[in-house]
């Protein structure tokens, strides 16, 4: 039996898209360890290279490694020439990701307990970053061939793993827990709260702007991109640590406001509105990101001791002191994420637009 050119070349498109999905997957597994290996460290518990947070974590990297074989493997050479940089760039973030493995066991060796900004660290979220754009701008192409439900799926696999690990490169720039006993790498406290108050605003507004836009402006993907956010970062962060329980119907409550834009969005979807739900989209990088942003804020605020027992309250205490000053350019950020984000789908969705026709 044999076996058309056009039969070939559709097995290697399906396996090429496989191993996308894969990077993605895998990438979102390695953030979702890197946080709770965060809440580890923020709860003093005991922690080697073997820790079941590192499991997790570089379990995600074995699996986005296989992805990036498939990647590798099931070029054609009309996807080597339609996908060059988003494949570069998956083989980019893979070798970081690979080779900050054996630099995070070297530095755990030789300094035990790592700071967040340490160079394996940055090394792999550097990866991470890189692979996710990477896969999911070869993901993203064929969204429009997809059932509704799937493309709710592939949706949240490619996005989220970009959002939560450019959300990692951004705390480890804004966050104080870069200082050990042999190494100091905190960024200036200053810094780090107004880097947060301009990041973290544009970041929420552009992927949320971008579950949107890429499904052709359909309701339901905001609300279901955002829904996953908050519940990985309430099980990575929140549940971990007993004292912020009674907060989880608070935390769970930021997602009314994605919704809310959601449907407004659905009844009209005017260039005006868009950028509208954008600015609120920025308002919600205070809330979205409890309890990590109260270590930002606080240390210019009260520099009070953060405990994992105090942090709730001290959060709560600066809501009405920060917010306040931090909302006109939550909103602006999130205004320009949306705009950002309409540029970057319309390039990338412009040349699967000319095939097409």
């Amino acid at each position: 039996m044999t076996i058309s050119k056009s039969d070939s070349a559709s097995k290697k498109h399906g396996m090429f898209f496989l191993g996308n999905v894969l990077v993605s997957l895998g990438i979102l597994v390695v953030t979702t360890g890197g946080s709770w290996d965060i809440s580890n460290h923020l709860l003093n518990r005991p922690e080697t290279f073997f820790s079941t947070p590192h499991f997790v974590l570089y379990s995600g990297v074995m699996i986005a490694l296989s992805g990036a074989v498939l990647v590798m493997l099931k070029r054609s050479d009309e996807l080597k020439t339609e996908n060059r940089v988003s494949t570069s760039l998956v083989q980019i973030g893979i070798a970081l990701l690979v080779g900050a493995g054996p630099f995070d066991f070297l530095w755990h060796s030789n300094f035990g307990l790592d700071g967040l900004l340490s160079p394996p660290h940055l090394v792999l979220i550097c990866g991470m970053v890189f692979s996710s754009v990477g896969a999911f701008l070869s993901t993203v192409k064929r969204l429009a061939e997809k059932s509704h439900l799937t493309k709710h799926i592939l949706t949240v696999i490619g996005i989220l793993p970009m959002w939560l690990s450019a959300t990692g490169l951004f705390f480890s720039f804004s966050l104080p827990f870069s200082k050990t006993d042999y190494f100091d790498f905190n960024p200036n406290p200053v810094f780090g709260a107004v880097f947060a108050t301009l990041a973290f605003p544009f970041l929420i507004s552009m992927m949320l702007s971008m579950a949107y836009v890429a499904n052709g402006k359909k309701f339901g993907f905001i609300s279901v991109t955002g829904a996953t956010l908050i519940v990985i970062n309430m099980a990575t962060s929140i549940i971990p640590n007993p004292w912020l329980h009674p907060t989880i119907p608070f935390y769970l409550f930021t997602l009314v406001p994605i919704v809310l834009c959601d449907l407004m969005l659905n009844l009209s979807a005017n260039k005006m509105r868009t950028y509208f739900t954008g600015g609120i989209f920025g308002m919600l990088g205070y809330f979205v990101y409890y309890p990590l942003i109260t270590h930002v804020y606080n240390k210019i605020e009260t520099n009070q001791i953060v405990s994992a027992s105090m942090t709730a309250k001290i959060y709560f205490e600066m809501i009405l002191s920060v917010f306040p000053l931090i909302v006109i350019p939550c909103a602006v950020m999130g205004v320009i994420g949306a705009m950002v984000c309409h540029r970057v789908i319309r390039s990338v969705m412009r040349p699967v637009s000319s095939q097409l026709s």
